[in-house]
């Protein structure tokens, strides 16, 4: 039952009203003064739908009654009611926000019909304003959850690369606004040096957990390899793809780059699971390294190629995400083209100097507006 305030200092028309809105089935509250309104609605200001408040009274106005009551609560309809020849104060109530005026006497079945419209309009703005306080707390806790996610996301980086005899490493990773699935990392596996860079497809939190998740195979696979339990690299992949497949949401995939060194013949074997072609720099050319399998996370029994490259003194590798090639400037892409000319052109530089020159001219040909994860990995032998 809806719950309706009636203030008017003429008792007859006060009854009146209140008769007529008990006949639908309306609670009434009734006072005969404005300031005896005001109490029992700061009493009742929960449980009122609708005010109905005659425009002139001694002391305290109608006028009053509805810029008090919508500082208290905003979103309760008043109607203001008006004799003969009280237009203009009626138009400036609507101006402060009453619902509508009606003219006395008021014919029955127009106050029906104009409370219950005040107070579905009333319903209506406190169902927006619930909406919106909750549509702000949810993008609080996303808000919170991204920031959370971005701070773990980076402390997983590593805080320094190692450095095998004869080989060295150097990194660059730049974060875009939303929360991205970019990761690289470089561990010490026995006779083995492993490296990777891997992007998870897609934005925010989902693409924050499989992150985690996929570092945290990979540090097994390592593990696994260190003590000899694993030789067959392409078969470890193909496992980590089977449970990728099995934790991810459909649709969510990841493209991987998975190298390793042997510390003592500088030889390389890597897996590509659906990455971009990474470069070879051996001083006289720059070769690709195409992709040996599909992506990870999309088909339960997807198989993998390992190849083998070997490296000698000189020698560089280039690792990166698309986040690099896909830098955009307007409608232009940063693209593969730009990305070999600075690598020829850094042939005689050591590999930190290459990452770091890469690194600026994105961040120059983008303006520093990048809309994905920047991530390079480089390797020389030396």
């Amino acid at each position: 039952m809806h719950r309706v305030l009636v203030i008017d200092d003429e008792q007859v028309i006060l009854e009146n009203i209140k008769f007529v809105l008990e006949l639908e089935n309306y609670e009434v509250y009734t006072a005969s003064s404005a300031e005896e309104g005001m109490d029992i609605f700061l009493e009742n200001i929960q449980n009122i739908d609708a005010v109905v408040t005659d425009m002139r009274m001694p002391r305290m106005t109608g006028m009053d009654v509805l810029r008090k009551i919508k500082e208290l609560m905003p979103e309760m309809s008043v109607i203001i009611l008006t004799g003969h020849g009280d237009i203009e104060n009626a138009i400036l109530a609507m101006k402060e926000g009453a619902f509508e005026y009606l003219r006395k006497p008021v014919n029955a079945d127009t106050l029906a019909i104009s409370i219950n419209n005040a107070v579905n309009k009333k319903n209506l703005l406190l169902e927006n304003a619930r909406m919106q306080k909750e549509i702000l707390e949810q993008n609080n806790y996303l808000n919170s959850l991204k920031t959370s996610a971005q701070k773990i996301l980076l402390n997983l980086l590593p805080e320094k690369l190692p450095h095998a005899p004869g080989i060295s490493f150097s990194a660059s990773y730049m974060s875009c606004e939303a929360v991205g699935g970019d990761m690289y990392d470089v561990f010490d596996a026995g006779n083995k040096i492993c490296f990777y860079v891997f992007d998870v497809s897609g934005h925010g939190i989902l693409a924050s957990v499989i992150t985690v998740i996929l570092r945290s195979l990979i540090k097994v696979t390592g593990y696994l390899i260190k003590s000899g339990q694993v030789d067959n690299i392409p078969s470890a992949v193909s496992e980590i793809n089977k449970e990728l497949k099995l934790t991810t949401a459909p649709g969510v995939f990841i493209t991987l780059f998975f190298g390793f060194i042997d510390k003592t013949t500088f030889k390389l074997e890597y897996v590509s699971a659906g990455h971009i072609d990474q470069y070879y720099c051996n001083g006289s050319q720059i070769k690709a390294l195409p992709s040996t399998g599909t992506v990870l996370g999309a088909f339960e029994d997807a198989q993998y190629e390992c190849v083998g490259l070997q490296l000698k003194p000189g020698d560089k590798l280039l690792l990166f995400t698309d986040g690099v090639t896909e830098a955009a400037s307007g409608s232009s892409l940063f693209g593969s083209g730009r990305l070999l000319e600075i690598i020829e052109r850094n042939k005689e530089n050591d590999i930190g100097y290459t990452v770091k020159d890469i690194q600026q001219a994105v961040t120059d040909f983008s303006g520093g507006n990048i809309v994905d994860d920047v991530t390079i990995l480089g390797v020389e032998i030396f």
